[in-house]
């Protein structure tokens, strides 16, 4: 089981790097076409919500308002790991270098190049002038480092994420791609393939749960951690009523692979001010 995540900067050949390497190893491919496709069809997230939000830089409104971002981050990541259960896949941004930090096994690449660089490959690519690649290559950098930020609080150029960075400066395609074949060669993903597999496991349960009880039953929230660790399900957290913690509790229940639930949750009620 092997899964590989590229982060990349736009022109640095970083997708067509990821592109070659899925065909090459007969691999599975998510990017955003496959996001697209899972929240539409699965989740019935729509397209507006996809194209607000991922790879972007927030809005001003975005910054204030915070349920329909935590519905895109949920489901982002809900797809992405039920898509790496798989194994052998390949993961082009959406944040993955992040959301596959603390998971053993997981080979995560970031593919750079020079700014001036960058600016003449997207020129030729799409027969720009100077102005709109430059607007484009810089436009891209501030996304991402905005979606970064406003999701996952981290400087998404940070190499404590990556385990390999690629310059392309004078490598090609398929110079690339092998770099990373031998990287993941040496990385040594078999032999943590049940520890991989494992953990893949509880946390995709720990989004189902999260799912039936933010999403599917919407119960109320004032916050709510939960965990997972071979079916035995954790939920900690506060809510505004203690009927809400018994409800919380069965909702979790209800989802297939949980075997058991410890309940931490606590009640802070809601408080009114009178004028």
């Amino acid at each position: 089981m092997a899964i590989i995540t590229i982060s990349r900067q736009k022109g640095s050949l970083g997708t067509l790097i990821g592109e070659a390497l899925k065909n090459e190893l007969g691999y599975a491919y998510f990017d955003h076409a496959t996001l697209e496709k899972q929240f539409r069809s699965k989740y019935g997230i729509p397209e507006q919500t996809l194209a607000r939000y991922d790879e972007k830089k927030p809005q001003v409104w975005d910054i204030f308002s915070s349920s329909e971002k935590d519905k895109y981050l949920h489901f982002l990541k809900t797809c992405i790991y039920d898509f790496a259960q798989k194994g052998n896949c390949v993961i082009v941004g959406r944040g993955g270098q992040v959301l596959f930090q603390d998971i053993p096994g997981v080979l995560r690449i970031s593919v750079v190049a020079p700014l001036d660089m960058r600016i003449e490959r997207i020129k030729a690519r799409f027969n720009y002038d100077d102005r709109l690649a430059e607007q484009t290559v810089r436009q891209s950098d501030q996304d991402r480092t905005g979606f970064h930020r406003f999701f996952f609080h981290v400087n998404w150029e940070d190499y404590d994420y990556y385990d390999l960075i690629i310059n392309t400066r004078n490598l090609t395609v398929e110079t690339g791609v092998q770099m990373i074949k031998n990287a993941l060669q040496a990385f040594g993903a078999s032999a943590k393939e049940r520890e991989t597999e494992s953990r893949l496991k509880d946390i995709y349960l720990s989004q189902q749960v999260m799912t039936r009880i933010a999403y599917d039953e919407k119960i109320p929230l004032h916050y709510i951690h939960v965990t997972a660790a071979s079916g035995l399900v954790t939920l900690k957290g506060s809510v505004s009523t203690a009927d809400n913690i018994n409800r919380i509790e069965t909702a979790a229940r209800k989802v297939p692979g949980v075997k058991n639930v410890v309940n931490e949750l606590y009640v802070i009620p809601l408080t009114h001010s009178v004028n």
